[in-house]
């Protein structure tokens, strides 16, 4: 294991999981909003084993699951598990993604909200990747479009959310 390497990708897993956008999900804090397997499927701890794996496999594929493991300073056996975890919660999602195509409900009007949801994420995203804008603008816009992601998503959690139609 070339400690380059190593160095590298604890680099790369370390600026991925300080992304903005990222840590809206993570936040150690006592929100009822941020910080809880509520809003994704993964956990703090699967979604860093995940990204390990993929960095790792773009830097050196050579690397084992020992190696991984050291990176993450866990077992062998603990990375594994818990990179299991992780797929199989990833697989669960794009699977209720896929049902929900099948039952004609992703494109349906009783979605619009969800739709627009999912457009102001992809805003979010974007602004994120701007880099013609000062550290503070960014700030200032996540900041405004995560309030404006986390209301949708209360209102969404109504019971009224699916059954009006528009």
């Amino acid at each position: 294991m070339n400690k380059s390497d190593i160095k590298q990708i604890k680099q790369q897993v370390n600026n991925i999981l300080n992304n903005p956008v990222i840590k809206l999900f993570y936040e150690n804090n006592d929100s009822s909003i941020k910080g809880s397997k509520v809003w994704t499927n993964l956990t703090k701890i699967q979604l860093e084993t995940l990204v390990v794996d993929i960095i790792t496999d773009e830097i050196n594929p050579d690397l084992g699951y020992l190696e991984r493991g050291k990176i993450r300073n866990v077992t062998k056996r603990a990375f594994y598990r818990t990179l299991e975890q992780a797929r199989l919660n990833l697989i669960k999602a794009i699977f209720t993604l896929m049902v929900a195509a099948v039952l004609n409900i992703i494109d349906s009007p009783r979605l619009s909200d969800f739709n627009e949801l999912s457009q102001n994420f992809l805003d979010l995203i974007t602004i994120n990747n701007l880099e013609n804008q000062s550290p503070e603008e960014r700030e200032k816009w996540i900041k405004v479009y995560t309030k404006m992601i986390f209301d949708n998503v209360q209102n969404l959690k109504k019971q009224t959310a699916l059954s009006k139609s528009s």
